[in-house]
């Protein structure tokens, strides 16, 4: 009968598992710290794209409020002509000539700024501001979005809302042309001059209509004081974020 010896199995010492464990140790570890330093180079590339996108935007932002700043100011002083005229004198046609071709800006003109938010709807929709560090910068990004939305966004809405109530209530004393639909107005000049627009004289409903042209002229003052501010929180946040990001104008 044969006899069958099992083999001697050479017992570890605790070193021996210790370094396996320290290997396996440091393995894991090396792979969380590896693993950490893309993450962070992604959210840092990733907060760059953002960043550069945000004063894109405000970029475009300054310059569309200084577009409308220009158009607004343009229909006020329209607004003051036609106000500046006395109602008896209405009666007269050239003098209802010249209250038309003014009162002709503020009917079928209407100028309300926009913003570009295309990389805030972004960072809103995509989580995006948790790879937002710099904390000063998110808080002036927030105060930003809350003063267009309230109170600026509001006027414009309540602007909207004044224009709308004026031309209807225009068209029930005066014969108005369809608005325009472009920049450029053939109506403004293909319109008859010298021509009886006036399809009523009561004084007190003019005298309403000027106070409606007034309300209107109001709300634009009060969005004007409005996209100043905005203007100038935006060029704040675009120097803030220029400087802690060292971006170029390049």
């Amino acid at each position: 009968m044969e006899v069958h010896h099992h083999p001697h199995v050479e017992k570890k010492g605790f070193k021996e598992y210790f370094l396996e464990f320290l290997m396996i140790f440091l393995a894991v570890t090396m792979g969380f710290f590896a693993e950490n330093i893309r993450e962070h180079s992604v959210n840092n590339e990733k907060e760059m794209n953002y960043m550069k996108g945000i004063v894109q935007d405000l970029e475009k932002d300054t310059a569309g409020i200084s577009g409308a700043l220009v158009m607004q100011d343009l229909i006020i002083k329209k607004m003051d002509s036609a106000l500046n005229i006395p109602v008896p004198n209405l009666r007269s046609i050239p003098t209802q000539d010249t209250f038309f071709h003014h009162f002709f800006f503020a009917y079928s003109w209407i100028s309300i700024f926009k913003r570009n938010d295309v990389t805030f709807a972004q960072l809103k929709n995509a989580g995006g501001f948790s790879v937002i560090r710099n904390k000063t910068v998110i808080n002036s990004i927030s105060e930003l979005n809350s003063f267009y939305e309230s109170p600026l966004q509001e006027n414009e809405d309540i602007y909207n809302d004044l224009w709308k109530r004026l031309d209807e209530f225009a068209m029930q004393l005066i014969k108005l042309p369809a608005p325009p639909t472009s920049g450029d107005d053939p109506l403004y000049y293909a319109y008859p001059h010298n021509a009886e627009v006036f399809t009523r004289y009561d004084a007190p409903l003019i005298e309403q209509l000027y106070s409606f042209i007034q309300f209107e002229k109001s709300s634009i003052e009060v969005i004007i004081d409005n996209e100043k501010h905005y203007r100038e929180q935006a060029a704040r946040l675009i120097e803030l974020i220029k400087r802690e990001y060292v971006l170029t104008d390049k």
